[in-house]
């Protein structure tokens, strides 16, 4: 590397480069690498890289069309970089109970695990599910030759409330459903209505637009199928007389 002062006009017979469209005085500061690079000062202020010690780059980002953006630490603060992502690893390693070379193992054996458990987790939520749906046909009522069911039902989220639905509808074969439940104090609704109806003009996304405007929400769907979200579980039970009140009138 080789700095000198020039004027402006012998550095450009040179052909140095100058950076980011700065403007210069009549005698400029030159910086040559070997036959690699010649710039206008070009930001180094070191005799040689060997003074910097160790880099090492922390980031790399786009900035604008074309053009990257490098970060990095040097010196002694590249040192603490890398001595404060060690300590990271040790931390880890302590935590998994492992040697540090082995913590990618480890968690890939931890994430397995877990992926097993969420999947018994599931399993066991699905038998209740179902142990819950029949237990509910007792609840079932007859009202202008229509068979209806509106309960609230203690399940964990959207997809177990629909699958209860589906089984309601199987099991009762001809029916209109709307099923509830309350969780993180807001209120979640599906709403089923056999096809056999359906042909008769019952649709469940009419049936749960109104029910989940009583309870201060909305939603809507499929006329054999449609969910919706609301913020008023205390109007569940008028929600529920709502039903009863559509199986004699559709319309």
């Amino acid at each position: 590397m080789t700095i000198t002062n020039k004027t402006i006009d012998e550095a450009k017979e040179m052909g140095a480069m100058a950076l980011f469209g700065e403007k210069y005085g009549d005698i400029v500061r030159v910086v040559e690498i070997g036959d690699y690079s010649i710039e206008l000062c070009g930001g180094c202020h070191v005799r040689n890289s060997a003074e910097i010690g160790l880099f090492k780059i922390v980031s790399e980002s786009g900035i604008g069309a074309g053009t990257r953006r490098i970060e990095a630490v040097t010196a002694k603060g590249a040192y603490q970089y890398v001595n404060g992502k060690h300590q990271l690893l040790q931390t880890a390693a302590s935590q998994l109970k492992t040697m540090e070379e082995q913590v990618p193992e480890r968690l890939e054996h931890v994430f397995q695990e877990i992926k097993e458990q969420q999947r018994q987790i599931q399993s066991l939520q699905a038998k209740l599910s179902q142990q819950e749906a029949s237990s509910i046909l007792a609840d079932v009522k007859e009202v202008n030759g229509k068979h209806i069911l509106a309960k609230k039902v203690d399940v964990s989220d959207m997809n177990q409330l629909r699958q209860m639905v589906d089984e309601m509808k199987q099991k009762l074969e001809s029916g209109i459903i709307l099923l509830a439940a309350v969780n993180n104090d807001k209120v979640q609704l599906a709403a089923g209505v056999t096809k056999d109806l359906v042909s008769e003009g019952y649709h469940a996304g009419n049936l749960i637009k109104e029910t989940a405007k009583i309870c201060g929400g909305g939603g809507g769907g499929r006329p054999d199928m449609a969910q919706a979200g609301g913020k008023d579980a205390s109007k569940l039970s008028e929600a529920f007389n709502y039903v009863e009140k559509y199986a004699q009138n559709p319309q």
